[in-house]
Protein backbone atom coordinates (compact mmCIF):
# COMPACT_ATOMS: atom_id res chain seq x y z
CA UNK A 1 0.00 0.00 0.00
CA UNK A 2 1.52 3.29 -0.38
CA UNK A 3 1.81 6.76 1.28
CA UNK A 4 -1.28 7.70 -0.30
CA UNK A 5 -3.31 5.02 0.21
CA UNK A 6 -2.53 4.75 3.82
CA UNK A 7 -3.33 8.39 4.29
CA UNK A 8 -6.79 8.10 2.87
CA UNK A 9 -7.45 5.07 4.76
CA UNK A 10 -6.68 7.37 7.99
CA UNK A 11 -8.62 9.78 6.60
CA UNK A 12 -11.36 8.58 5.98
CA UNK A 13 -11.55 6.62 9.24
CA UNK A 14 -11.15 9.80 11.22
CA UNK A 15 -13.84 11.45 9.14
CA UNK A 16 -15.96 8.37 10.27
CA UNK A 17 -15.67 8.74 13.87
CA UNK A 18 -15.97 12.62 13.23
CA UNK A 19 -19.67 12.02 11.75
CA UNK A 20 -20.20 9.64 14.48
CA UNK A 21 -19.51 12.17 16.87
CA UNK A 22 -21.93 14.84 15.46
CA UNK A 23 -24.91 12.05 14.98
CA UNK A 24 -24.76 11.43 18.71
CA UNK A 25 -24.56 15.06 19.31
CA UNK A 26 -27.79 15.80 17.61
CA UNK A 27 -29.45 12.85 19.10
CA UNK A 28 -28.30 14.18 22.72
CA UNK A 29 -29.53 17.71 21.36
CA UNK A 30 -32.80 16.55 19.79
CA UNK A 31 -33.51 13.04 21.33
CA UNK A 32 -34.80 11.81 17.94
CA UNK A 33 -32.89 8.64 17.17
CA UNK A 34 -33.40 8.36 13.03
CA UNK A 35 -32.25 11.90 12.42
CA UNK A 36 -28.98 11.13 14.42
CA UNK A 37 -28.52 8.48 12.39
CA UNK A 38 -29.33 10.61 9.26
CA UNK A 39 -26.89 13.03 9.65
CA UNK A 40 -24.40 10.58 10.91
CA UNK A 41 -25.19 8.91 7.24
CA UNK A 42 -24.56 12.41 5.71
CA UNK A 43 -22.02 13.76 7.39
CA UNK A 44 -19.94 10.91 6.69
CA UNK A 45 -20.95 10.07 3.02
CA UNK A 46 -19.67 13.55 2.51
CA UNK A 47 -16.80 12.87 3.94
CA UNK A 48 -16.20 10.21 1.70
CA UNK A 49 -17.27 11.51 -1.03
CA UNK A 50 -14.65 14.39 -0.40
CA UNK A 51 -11.48 11.86 0.23
CA UNK A 52 -12.66 10.23 -2.76
CA UNK A 53 -12.11 13.58 -5.16
CA UNK A 54 -9.13 13.90 -3.46
CA UNK A 55 -7.66 10.77 -4.30
CA UNK A 56 -9.27 10.78 -7.75
CA UNK A 57 -7.44 14.27 -8.39
CA UNK A 58 -4.31 12.77 -6.94
CA UNK A 59 -4.48 9.88 -9.83
CA UNK A 60 -5.39 12.00 -12.54
CA UNK A 61 -2.53 14.61 -11.39
CA UNK A 62 0.07 11.18 -11.29
CA UNK A 63 -1.47 10.12 -14.42
CA UNK A 64 -0.86 13.33 -16.31
CA UNK A 65 2.93 13.42 -15.21
CA UNK A 66 3.18 9.86 -16.32
CA UNK A 67 1.72 10.83 -19.69
CA UNK A 68 3.71 13.71 -20.07
CA UNK A 69 6.69 11.77 -19.62
CA UNK A 70 5.38 8.68 -21.81
CA UNK A 71 5.23 11.73 -24.70
CA UNK A 72 8.56 13.21 -23.71
CA UNK A 73 10.43 9.79 -24.19
CA UNK A 74 8.70 8.84 -27.42
CA UNK A 75 10.25 12.40 -28.90
CA UNK A 76 13.60 11.50 -27.45
CA UNK A 77 12.88 7.83 -28.79
CA UNK A 78 11.83 8.98 -32.41
CA UNK A 79 14.65 11.81 -32.29
CA UNK A 80 17.51 9.01 -31.68
CA UNK A 81 15.70 7.09 -34.61
CA UNK A 82 16.26 9.87 -36.74
CA UNK A 83 19.53 10.39 -35.45
CA UNK A 84 20.73 6.95 -36.17
CA UNK A 85 18.82 6.81 -39.73
CA UNK A 86 20.83 10.43 -40.44
CA UNK A 87 23.78 8.44 -38.86
CA UNK A 88 23.31 5.16 -41.51
CA UNK A 89 22.59 7.86 -44.55
CA UNK A 90 25.71 9.34 -43.63
CA UNK A 91 28.07 6.17 -43.58
CA UNK A 92 26.21 4.97 -46.61
CA UNK A 93 26.84 8.69 -48.46
CA UNK A 94 31.01 8.34 -47.12
CA UNK A 95 31.30 4.50 -48.43
CA UNK A 96 30.08 5.86 -51.58
CA UNK A 97 32.47 8.66 -51.85
CA UNK A 98 35.41 6.69 -50.75
CA UNK A 99 34.77 4.10 -53.48
CA UNK A 100 34.73 6.65 -56.13
CA UNK A 101 37.66 8.49 -55.07
CA UNK A 102 39.43 5.17 -55.20
CA UNK A 103 38.32 3.59 -58.16
CA UNK A 104 39.02 8.19 -59.61
CA UNK A 105 42.32 7.78 -58.07
CA UNK A 106 42.83 4.71 -60.58
CA UNK A 107 41.26 5.94 -63.58
CA UNK A 108 43.50 6.61 -66.45
CA UNK A 109 40.66 8.11 -68.80
CA UNK A 110 37.63 9.50 -68.67
CA UNK A 111 35.22 6.26 -70.21
CA UNK A 112 37.14 4.59 -67.33
CA UNK A 113 35.86 7.12 -64.52
CA UNK A 114 32.18 7.87 -66.62
CA UNK A 115 31.49 3.97 -66.69
CA UNK A 116 31.90 3.77 -62.87
CA UNK A 117 30.39 7.22 -61.67
CA UNK A 118 27.10 5.97 -63.70
CA UNK A 119 27.40 2.50 -62.42
CA UNK A 120 27.85 3.57 -58.75
CA UNK A 121 24.74 6.41 -58.28
CA UNK A 122 22.58 4.29 -60.50
CA UNK A 123 22.92 1.95 -57.62
CA UNK A 124 23.15 3.74 -54.59
CA UNK A 125 20.10 6.27 -55.23
CA UNK A 126 17.91 3.41 -56.87
CA UNK A 127 17.66 5.03 -60.26
CA UNK A 128 15.73 4.79 -63.24
CA UNK A 129 18.29 6.17 -65.47
CA UNK A 130 22.06 7.96 -65.52
CA UNK A 131 23.24 9.81 -67.90
CA UNK A 132 26.41 11.89 -67.74
CA UNK A 133 28.78 13.66 -70.21
CA UNK A 134 32.31 14.96 -70.22
CA UNK A 135 32.61 17.87 -72.52
CA UNK A 136 35.60 18.89 -74.39
CA UNK A 137 36.53 19.03 -77.39
CA UNK A 138 34.97 15.91 -77.90
CA UNK A 139 31.98 15.16 -75.44
CA UNK A 140 31.70 11.35 -74.35
CA UNK A 141 27.98 10.34 -73.40
CA UNK A 142 27.25 7.83 -70.99
CA UNK A 143 23.86 6.05 -70.02
CA UNK A 144 23.40 3.62 -67.26
CA UNK A 145 19.86 2.01 -66.78
CA UNK A 146 18.14 -0.05 -64.00
CA UNK A 147 16.69 -2.73 -66.65
CA UNK A 148 19.79 -4.44 -67.16
CA UNK A 149 22.64 -2.54 -65.44
CA UNK A 150 24.95 -1.77 -67.93
CA UNK A 151 26.16 1.75 -68.99
CA UNK A 152 26.70 2.39 -72.60
CA UNK A 153 28.82 4.99 -73.74
CA UNK A 154 28.91 7.24 -77.58
CA UNK A 155 31.19 10.04 -78.63
CA UNK A 156 30.30 13.05 -80.06
CA UNK A 157 31.59 16.61 -80.70
CA UNK A 158 30.15 19.32 -78.07
CA UNK A 159 27.44 20.78 -80.31
CA UNK A 160 26.41 17.56 -81.35
CA UNK A 161 26.23 16.64 -77.73
CA UNK A 162 23.55 19.71 -76.78
CA UNK A 163 21.72 19.56 -79.79
CA UNK A 164 20.67 15.39 -78.61
CA UNK A 165 20.92 16.20 -74.76
CA UNK A 166 18.05 18.37 -74.13
CA UNK A 167 18.28 17.99 -70.52
CA UNK A 168 21.30 19.97 -70.64
CA UNK A 169 20.43 23.03 -70.99
CA UNK A 170 18.05 22.57 -68.02
CA UNK A 171 18.61 24.55 -64.58
CA UNK A 172 19.54 22.47 -61.71
CA UNK A 173 16.21 22.60 -59.29
CA UNK A 174 17.35 23.93 -55.97
CA UNK A 175 13.60 23.60 -54.20
CA UNK A 176 10.93 22.03 -56.00
CA UNK A 177 10.71 18.20 -54.84
CA UNK A 178 11.34 15.58 -58.17
CA UNK A 179 12.99 12.16 -59.00
CA UNK A 180 14.37 14.12 -62.40
CA UNK A 181 17.59 16.41 -61.37
CA UNK A 182 20.50 17.80 -63.49
CA UNK A 183 23.92 18.12 -61.79
CA UNK A 184 26.36 20.19 -63.33
CA UNK A 185 29.88 19.86 -62.75
CA UNK A 186 32.08 22.76 -62.99
CA UNK A 187 36.13 23.72 -62.54
CA UNK A 188 36.96 26.88 -62.41
CA UNK A 189 33.70 28.58 -62.92
CA UNK A 190 33.47 26.09 -66.43
CA UNK A 191 30.95 23.41 -66.87
CA UNK A 192 33.03 20.64 -67.43
CA UNK A 193 30.37 17.59 -66.99
CA UNK A 194 26.62 17.30 -66.97
CA UNK A 195 24.44 14.34 -64.99
CA UNK A 196 21.14 13.90 -65.77
CA UNK A 197 19.40 11.32 -62.92
CA UNK A 198 16.08 9.99 -62.89
CA UNK A 199 13.84 8.13 -60.15
CA UNK A 200 10.76 7.10 -59.13
CA UNK A 201 11.25 8.93 -55.45
CA UNK A 202 11.70 12.49 -55.62
CA UNK A 203 15.21 13.39 -54.18
CA UNK A 204 15.79 15.26 -50.94
CA UNK A 205 17.69 18.48 -50.18
CA UNK A 206 19.93 15.97 -48.22
CA UNK A 207 19.92 14.33 -51.95
CA UNK A 208 21.07 17.19 -53.73
CA UNK A 209 23.72 18.57 -51.35
CA UNK A 210 25.78 15.12 -51.44
CA UNK A 211 25.38 15.27 -54.99
CA UNK A 212 27.08 18.68 -55.25
CA UNK A 213 29.94 16.67 -52.91
CA UNK A 214 29.81 14.19 -55.68
CA UNK A 215 30.32 16.66 -58.36
CA UNK A 216 33.35 18.24 -56.76
CA UNK A 217 34.88 15.19 -56.58
CA UNK A 218 34.14 14.20 -60.47
CA UNK A 219 35.62 18.01 -61.38
CA UNK A 220 38.86 17.04 -59.35
CA UNK A 221 39.15 13.47 -61.32
CA UNK A 222 38.73 14.62 -64.51
CA UNK A 223 40.96 18.01 -63.49
CA UNK A 224 43.98 14.92 -62.92
CA UNK A 225 43.25 12.68 -65.33
CA UNK A 226 43.47 15.57 -68.02
CA UNK A 227 46.64 16.79 -66.08
CA UNK A 228 47.57 12.85 -67.03
CA UNK A 229 46.89 13.06 -70.56
CA UNK A 230 49.00 16.37 -70.49
CA UNK A 231 52.19 14.48 -69.10
CA UNK A 232 51.53 11.60 -71.43
CA UNK A 233 51.42 13.99 -74.61
CA UNK A 234 54.53 15.53 -73.47
CA UNK A 235 56.61 12.81 -72.56
CA UNK A 236 55.64 11.60 -76.53
CA UNK A 237 55.81 15.09 -78.39
CA UNK A 238 58.39 16.70 -79.83
CA UNK A 239 58.41 20.33 -78.10
CA UNK A 240 59.81 21.93 -81.29
CA UNK A 241 57.41 20.39 -84.15
CA UNK A 242 54.60 19.03 -81.75
CA UNK A 243 55.17 15.32 -83.55
CA UNK A 244 55.40 12.56 -82.11
CA UNK A 245 59.38 12.10 -80.66
CA UNK A 246 61.57 8.83 -81.08
CA UNK A 247 59.90 7.32 -77.65
CA UNK A 248 56.47 7.53 -79.42
CA UNK A 249 57.94 6.20 -82.62
CA UNK A 250 59.39 3.14 -81.54
CA UNK A 251 55.92 2.02 -79.41
CA UNK A 252 53.93 2.48 -82.45
CA UNK A 253 56.09 0.87 -84.58
CA UNK A 254 55.81 -2.05 -82.09
CA UNK A 255 52.44 -2.12 -82.56
CA UNK A 256 51.69 -1.54 -86.02
CA UNK A 257 54.35 -4.22 -86.81
CA UNK A 258 52.56 -6.82 -84.79
CA UNK A 259 49.31 -5.54 -86.54
CA UNK A 260 50.37 -6.03 -89.65
CA UNK A 261 51.73 -9.41 -89.06
CA UNK A 262 48.53 -10.03 -87.24
CA UNK A 263 46.07 -8.95 -89.68
CA UNK A 264 48.60 -9.96 -92.84
CA UNK A 265 48.77 -6.14 -94.71
CA UNK A 266 51.27 -4.35 -95.94
CA UNK A 267 53.10 -1.86 -93.67
CA UNK A 268 55.59 1.18 -94.98
CA UNK A 269 58.03 2.97 -93.49
CA UNK A 270 59.53 5.90 -94.85
CA UNK A 271 63.06 7.36 -93.03
CA UNK A 272 62.76 11.19 -94.34
CA UNK A 273 66.09 13.92 -94.23
CA UNK A 274 66.15 17.35 -94.44
CA UNK A 275 69.17 17.76 -97.30
CA UNK A 276 71.90 19.94 -96.22
CA UNK A 277 70.19 21.22 -93.35
CA UNK A 278 73.57 22.00 -91.35
CA UNK A 279 74.59 24.20 -93.99
CA UNK A 280 70.90 26.52 -93.18
CA UNK A 281 71.71 26.32 -89.57
CA UNK A 282 75.13 27.50 -90.13
CA UNK A 283 74.29 30.36 -93.10
CA UNK A 284 71.03 31.33 -90.77
CA UNK A 285 71.44 30.40 -87.28
CA UNK A 286 69.22 27.71 -85.23
CA UNK A 287 66.40 29.97 -84.87
CA UNK A 288 65.48 29.75 -88.42
CA UNK A 289 66.86 26.44 -88.31
CA UNK A 290 63.85 25.52 -86.38
CA UNK A 291 61.46 27.25 -88.34
CA UNK A 292 62.16 25.72 -91.16
CA UNK A 293 61.98 22.10 -89.19
CA UNK A 294 58.52 23.35 -88.41
CA UNK A 295 57.33 24.04 -91.73
CA UNK A 296 58.62 20.47 -93.26
CA UNK A 297 56.57 18.90 -90.68
CA UNK A 298 53.46 21.34 -91.67
CA UNK A 299 54.49 20.12 -95.22
CA UNK A 300 54.41 16.26 -94.28
CA UNK A 301 51.16 16.55 -92.23
CA UNK A 302 49.47 18.23 -95.10
CA UNK A 303 50.47 15.16 -97.74
CA UNK A 304 49.68 12.26 -95.22
CA UNK A 305 46.30 10.63 -94.52
CA UNK A 306 44.64 10.43 -91.18
CA UNK A 307 45.81 6.94 -90.59
CA UNK A 308 49.48 7.68 -91.41
CA UNK A 309 51.89 8.45 -88.96
CA UNK A 310 54.81 11.35 -88.38
CA UNK A 311 57.70 11.42 -86.04
CA UNK A 312 60.70 13.02 -85.44
CA UNK A 313 63.24 10.26 -85.33
CA UNK A 314 66.35 12.51 -84.45
CA UNK A 315 67.91 15.93 -85.92
CA UNK A 316 66.56 16.85 -89.30
CA UNK A 317 65.01 13.37 -89.82
CA UNK A 318 61.79 11.75 -89.64
CA UNK A 319 60.04 8.54 -89.77
CA UNK A 320 56.68 7.84 -91.73
CA UNK A 321 54.35 4.79 -90.59
CA UNK A 322 52.00 4.32 -93.41
CA UNK A 323 49.45 0.99 -92.97
CA UNK A 324 47.75 -0.86 -95.72
CA UNK A 325 50.26 0.78 -97.96
CA UNK A 326 52.17 -1.66 -100.80
CA UNK A 327 55.65 -1.52 -102.64
CA UNK A 328 54.28 0.98 -105.12
CA UNK A 329 51.93 3.09 -103.04
CA UNK A 330 54.62 4.05 -100.77
CA UNK A 331 56.61 4.84 -103.69
CA UNK A 332 53.73 7.28 -104.96
CA UNK A 333 53.44 8.73 -101.62
CA UNK A 334 57.39 9.58 -100.83
CA UNK A 335 57.18 11.21 -104.32
CA UNK A 336 54.73 13.44 -103.16
CA UNK A 337 56.06 14.33 -99.91
CA UNK A 338 59.34 15.04 -101.54
CA UNK A 339 57.42 17.26 -104.03
CA UNK A 340 55.70 18.88 -101.57
CA UNK A 341 59.06 20.04 -99.74
CA UNK A 342 60.97 20.93 -103.09
CA UNK A 343 58.20 22.85 -104.85
CA UNK A 344 58.33 26.07 -102.88
CA UNK A 345 61.40 27.40 -101.01
CA UNK A 346 60.53 28.44 -97.16
CA UNK A 347 60.52 31.92 -96.96
CA UNK A 348 61.87 33.38 -93.64
CA UNK A 349 61.74 36.98 -92.29
CA UNK A 350 65.60 37.71 -91.56
CA UNK A 351 67.40 40.84 -90.29
CA UNK A 352 67.09 42.00 -93.78
CA UNK A 353 63.32 40.96 -95.27
CA UNK A 354 62.12 37.97 -96.51
CA UNK A 355 64.29 35.16 -97.54
CA UNK A 356 63.72 32.13 -99.45
CA UNK A 357 65.20 29.30 -98.95
CA UNK A 358 65.36 25.75 -100.85
CA UNK A 359 64.88 22.89 -99.10
CA UNK A 360 64.56 19.35 -100.01
CA UNK A 361 64.87 16.31 -98.87
CA UNK A 362 65.51 12.46 -99.47
CA UNK A 363 63.69 9.36 -98.58
CA UNK A 364 64.01 5.71 -97.72
CA UNK A 365 61.35 3.31 -98.14
CA UNK A 366 61.09 -0.43 -96.80
CA UNK A 367 57.72 -2.51 -96.86
CA UNK A 368 56.75 -5.23 -94.12
CA UNK A 369 57.01 -7.77 -95.30
CA UNK A 370 58.79 -7.42 -98.59
CA UNK A 371 61.68 -6.09 -97.39
CA UNK A 372 61.73 -7.25 -93.64
CA UNK A 373 60.03 -9.44 -90.97
CA UNK A 374 59.86 -7.21 -87.81
CA UNK A 375 60.63 -3.76 -86.46
CA UNK A 376 64.59 -3.35 -86.44
CA UNK A 377 64.97 -4.99 -89.60
CA UNK A 378 62.28 -2.87 -90.95
CA UNK A 379 64.02 0.41 -89.84
CA UNK A 380 67.11 -0.32 -90.95
CA UNK A 381 65.92 -1.17 -94.34
CA UNK A 382 64.48 2.22 -94.53
CA UNK A 383 67.49 4.15 -93.32
CA UNK A 384 70.02 2.00 -95.69
CA UNK A 385 67.34 3.16 -98.68
CA UNK A 386 67.91 6.53 -97.22
CA UNK A 387 71.83 6.61 -97.45
CA UNK A 388 71.21 5.40 -101.27
CA UNK A 389 69.38 8.62 -101.78
CA UNK A 390 72.33 10.45 -100.62
CA UNK A 391 74.20 9.23 -102.64
CA UNK A 392 72.25 9.52 -105.53
CA UNK A 393 72.54 13.09 -105.33
CA UNK A 394 69.65 13.56 -102.56
CA UNK A 395 66.44 15.09 -103.30
CA UNK A 396 65.23 11.67 -104.24
CA UNK A 397 63.56 8.45 -103.38
CA UNK A 398 64.85 5.21 -102.65
CA UNK A 399 63.20 1.94 -101.85
CA UNK A 400 65.38 -0.72 -99.74
CA UNK A 401 66.28 -4.18 -101.47
CA UNK A 402 63.43 -6.39 -102.22
CA UNK A 403 65.20 -9.54 -100.59
CA UNK A 404 64.15 -9.86 -97.17
CA UNK A 405 66.34 -9.02 -94.04
CA UNK A 406 66.62 -11.29 -90.92
CA UNK A 407 64.23 -13.43 -89.45
CA UNK A 408 60.67 -13.06 -86.65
Amino acid sequence: MTGTQRASVAASTLWVISSGFVGWRVWQETGEKWLAILVTALVAAAGLLAVTALLLFRQLAVASAQQERLDRLTAEWQMAQQTLQELLRQRDQLGLLVRLMQRFVSASERRELLTTLLSELGLFFKLETAEGVLLNQTALYGIWRRQDGRVYLQEWDSDSARQHLHWMGAQPMAGEASGDIVVPVRAEGTVIAVLHLVRLAPFTPEDRQFLEIVAAQVALALGRIKLITSLETLSITDALTGIANRRHWDLRLAEEVARAQRYRYPLAVLMVDIDHFKQINDRYGHQIGDFVLQQVVQRLRQNLRRTDFVARYGGEEFGVLAPQTSLESARILSERLRRAIHSEPITVTGTNGPVAIPVTISVGVAVFPDHAQNESDLVAAADAALYQAKQAGRNCVRMADTAPKGGE
